[in-house]
């Protein structure tokens, strides 16, 4: 059986590491990204080295392009590797170019990737018949520390994947098994969705060392420094009303606490020792500045969508919308008014069993 061709579309951290595994593995890869300050380096260069606890070598990648149909092209799976509020754009430039056959993942697919993408597609009239999935994060914890060079610090033991219908789930975890084995079936989106770890871990720690990443431009670690006792109980209620919504949706997902445990064994009596007990977090600085995508895609993209279906099926969300109404106003922008709305996920004017038959 010919290898699967893949393309992966977004060359920053994730990307990079991405492309450059699936090459190692002996993999036709193609690597996209719109903005040509990030592709030319790496097109220069001609290749990625990858280090960290994964492979390790230097990765031949096959095509390195800012031209979205040619990384596309003969592809079997796109796989879509770019901050959730480009995730529209991307489904935009696909619409016209997918290919009946084809896969889409978004990896991840923060709160409401795959709805989003599949209520453009509706609009655009893209008639290729394409299976589309998301994960509930990345496959690592990653970062680069020059252009073409990439560092894998961890790697995710499992790793849930939902597709839009549920039972596309199946075919699309056995086309990606040889590279990704530790992919196993979520029960649908909604579950994948209301999974966004980074929605939940985020947004807080940055709003409340907001003075303490001004004054050191982010010369802290992230998850080991920001996240105190007292912040991680904030976490912990914020995390609580996801719970809660997810009941009243008549879903079940882990909790904070369980997400830290199944992805990378953690184990502690509160957030801030267990994320302390992870290794591929200590390479994580703090951001340099409040303008972060922690902020600026973690509430618009992973808290305003979670807050939505809370409106849905009637849950109070105190600490979200707090959350939500301090990042506005320290950013300047009203998250509720550019986040994923019930409208941007194509599920206006549904009533919870309508929601759950249109993702089964």
């Amino acid at each position: 059986m010919d290898k699967s061709k893949y393309a992966v579309l977004g060359a920053g951290n994730g990307g990079q590491c991405i492309s450059a595994y699936l090459s190692l593995k002996g993999y036709e890869v193609s690597l996209y990204d719109r903005f040509k300050n990030i592709i030319n380096p790496l097109k220069e260069r001609g290749n990625i080295e990858l280090k960290g606890v994964s492979l390790n070598g230097i990765a031949q990648i096959d095509c390195i392009t800012t031209d979205i149909e040619e990384a596309v092209d003969g592809k079997d799976i796109i796989l879509v590797v770019v901050p959730a509020y480009a995730h529209e754009y991307i489904a935009d430039m696909l619409s016209p170019i997918l290919k009946s056959g084809q896969a889409v993942v978004l990896c991840p697919g923060s709160t409401g990737g795959v709805l989003e993408f599949k209520r453009v597609l509706r609009e655009k009239n893209c008639s290729a018949h394409i299976k589309i999935a998301e994960t509930s994060s990345l496959f690592y914890a990653c970062r680069t520390e020059a252009p073409g060079v990439a560092i894998i610090g961890g790697i995710k033991k499992e790793l849930p994947l939902a597709a839009l219908p549920s039972s596309d789930a199946k075919e699309i975890i056995e086309l990606l098994k040889e590279p990704y084995p530790q992919l196993i079936e979520e029960e649908n989106v909604l579950v994948s969705d209301m999974s966004n770890m980074n929605a939940v871990i985020h947004p807080l720690p940055v709003l409340l060392n907001t003075g303490w990443i001004e004054a050191t431009k982010g010369n802290f670690k992230f998850y080991y420094d920001s996240i105190t006792p007292s912040i991680g109980k904030m976490v912990e209620k914020l995390d609580a009303e996801r719970i809660e919504i997810c009941k009243a949706l008549g879903i079940e997902v882990k909790s904070f606490k369980e997400s830290m445990y199944f992805y990378y064994g953690a184990q502690g009596d509160s957030i801030g020792e267990m994320v302390r007990k992870v290794d591929a977090y200590k390479i994580v600085s703090a951001p340099s500045k409040i303008e972060t995508r922690l902020i600026a895609e973690d509430v618009p993209m992973g808290l305003v969508p979670m807050a939505e279906l809370a409106k849905l099926v009637g849950v109070k969300t105190p600490m979200m919308n707090i959350t939500i109404e301090l990042a506005s106003i320290l950013l300047g922008i009203d998250f509720r008014a550019t986040g994923r709305t019930l409208d941007k996920l194509g599920i206006e004017g549904m009533d919870k069993e309508s929601l759950l038959n249109y993702i089964k």
